[in-house]
């Protein structure tokens, strides 16, 4: 495996990762009412579409460096 098609595996599972702690944080705040977990939530989706601003950024940018 490619060092980039490694890289482009890493950046999708820390997405997916970043969605899931997201949905498990708000699910967290919608049946126990916990603020914390909302905030966890919150900065989990956020940091997921932050990766993917950042994958579809590379995979730009890749496309411009090969030939």
């Amino acid at each position: 495996m490619s060092l980039k098609a490694f890289h482009i595996l890493f950046i999708a599972l820390s997405i997916v990762l970043s969605a899931g702690l997201g949905a498990w944080g708000v699910e967290s705040y919608l049946s126990q009412g916990s603020r914390g977990g909302l905030a966890f939530g919150v900065v989990f989706f956020l940091t997921g579409a932050a990766l993917l601003v950042y994958g579809v950024k590379f995979l730009q940018k890749m496309r411009e460096i090969e030939p």
